[in-house]
């Protein structure tokens, strides 16, 4: 038997063994975020002005005949993602570790299904990122002509808007170098900018419809949040892989578990409540700017719609604010996309799968400063490359929706892994059979699902990003597999053996019961 005893600042590595006093590195500053925090940041990640700037249009656009009941693809991505959340927070309450679902699936499934799930993170956060910056820079120099700083020709060049997305970028980035904190704070700042103009305009945009009829506008149809409503399939996954980019982010309050006060039930809870806020957020809109405006219109003005939109709700100057308000939501999901990438490279550099140097946490920020200014290079390098797109719109269209798919892939793994691994005691409790089991499993087999359907409908050349993203992943994993000196690759996976938490961190690091 063993008698050893850990003390409380004793360091233990990625398998629950302790690390000499030798070995120990800089950590991540632990204990700082509350559970308003950790929802700031989750809703900030998720970002509705962003999400509804850049999307909107072209889920009433996938939908095509079937438009008017765009609101109803809200609800039917709610559904699975909500689930998917529920599953992040039964596994993470039983091993909060800020690689989240690379490190679960690591755990649960197999060693090289986990690797390869936070390659498709890493991944999707990179193009996120470029889509992101491109917008940013794209709502900044339209603010800038719409005072009269610039013409329109600048405000529509593909090289102008890579530079000003560049310049945010180095300014997030600096940022989430230098603490937790300052871009907690910040997310803050944004967080009630962007949802106090958006609400507010969404609301009286209804108003206006209901009551003033101006010309185009319709009223609200039940009916619009009815699936059944939509007269093909394949047009309905293309809008809820759409739809569950719109839900996207939520998880980066989970990612920063480590840095979170009671990081086994906060992070979780952020995570849940971020969804059902966010839903509310969506609804609104989508039915506001649906009865205001007609269908044409929101598919011809594209990433545009919102500033339209803004200017038929108040007026002119209602688009500089609405402007601002994307600006402002643009920034704050790029820095908290940032945040989660760069844990999830830390979890695999602290693992040995992944290289070292994203293992280096800051001294004195104590932040995963190397790994953070790594990813802004390779998200630079993307946006240079594409400022040879013809068009910003079309460099915005094309990486949405296979950002939405790999998203979709990534939570319906999550999903299927949290079923399997409470399997042994999926009867233990009637509500968590539910909760914990059936729905996450069902919910990620969907997703999974709506992942192929689209690839398929859309056609193997459409879908060239996308299975690029999948298809590096397996080389890279073997990679990983083969060059890797630790015991990551041979440990076997496991079962949780009971549906409640374990009683320190220290417990929850070791294998429950080995399959």
């Amino acid at each position: 038997m063993d008698n050893t005893t850990h003390t409380d600042h004793e360091v233990l590595g990625p398998f629950g063994a302790p690390v000499p006093a030798s070995e120990e590195q800089a950590q991540l500053r632990s204990d700082e975020l509350n559970l308003f925090d950790a929802t700031a940041v989750a809703v900030s990640s998720v970002a509705p002005a962003y999400s509804l700037a850049s999307t909107l249009a072209y889920v009433f656009i996938a939908l095509g005949v079937s438009a008017v009941f765009g609101p109803s693809v809200i609800v039917v991505s709610f559904i699975p993602v909500l689930f998917v959340a529920i599953a992040y927070f039964h596994l993470n309450r039983r091993d909060p570790d800020c690689g989240a679902s690379y490190s679960w699936l690591s755990k649960v499934i197999h060693p090289f299904v986990g690797w390869f799930n936070g390659w498709v993170q890493v991944a999707t956060s990179a193009i996120f990122c470029i889509s992101a910056s491109i917008l940013a820079g794209q709502y900044t120099l339209q603010l800038f002509n719409s005072l009269g700083w610039i013409n329109s020709a600048t405000a529509s060049s593909v090289w102008y808007t890579s530079l000003i997305g560049i310049a945010w970028l180095v300014l997030i980035t600096s940022m989430c170098v230098y603490g937790i904190r300052w871009t907690t704070n910040f997310q803050w700042i944004l967080v009630i900018i962007e949802y106090s103009v958006v609400i507010l305009f969404s609301l009286w945009g209804i108003y206006k419809a209901v009551f003033t009829h101006p010309a185009g506008s319709t009223g609200f149809h039940l009916s619009w949040l009815n699936p059944f409503e939509v007269t093909s399939w394949s047009a309905l996954a293309a809008g809820i892989a759409l739809g569950v980019f719109f839900f996207w982010g939520w998880d980066t309050a989970v990612n920063l578990n480590e840095e979170t006060k009671n990081r086994t039930h906060t992070p979780g809870h952020a995570g849940i409540l971020a969804m059902f806020l966010l839903l509310v957020v969506f609804l609104i809109n989508f039915v506001s700017v649906e009865m205001l405006i007609p269908q044409k219109v929101i598919e011809a003005q594209g990433s545009n719609i919102l500033f339209y939109y803004a200017e038929h709700v108040f007026g002119t100057w209602a688009g500089y604010v609405m402007i601002f308000a994307v600006i402002t939501s643009t920034v704050a999901t790029t820095q908290t996309t940032l945040l989660p990438a760069s844990r999830i490279t830390l979890s695999m550099a602290r693992d040995k799968v992944f290289p070292h140097v994203f293992a280096r946490i800051h001294p004195k920020f104590q932040t995963p400063a190397v790994g953070i200014i790594t990813l802004a290079c390779f998200t630079t390098v993307g946006i240079i490359l594409n400022s040879g797109s013809p068009s910003v719109n079309s460099i915005i269209g094309r990486l949405i929706l296979d950002i939405g798919v790999l998203v979709a892939f990534y939570y319906g793994m999550t999903g299927i892994a949290c079923g399997w691994a409470y399997r042994k005691v999926a009867f233990k409790k009637f509500s968590f059979f539910f909760t914990g089991v059936l729905l996450p499993f069902l919910s990620g087999l969907f997703l999974l699902y709506v992942c192929y359907e689209v690839i398929v409908s859309n056609g193997w050349g459409e879908a060239i990003p996308i299975l690029v993203t999948l298809g590096l992943g397996i080389p890279l994993a073997l990679v990983a597999r083969f060059t890797t000196k630790g015991d990551f690759f041979k440990v076997k996976p496991i079962a949780y053996d009971s549906i409640e938490e374990p009683e320190s961190i220290e417990e929850s690091q070791q294998a429950p019961v080995a399959v």
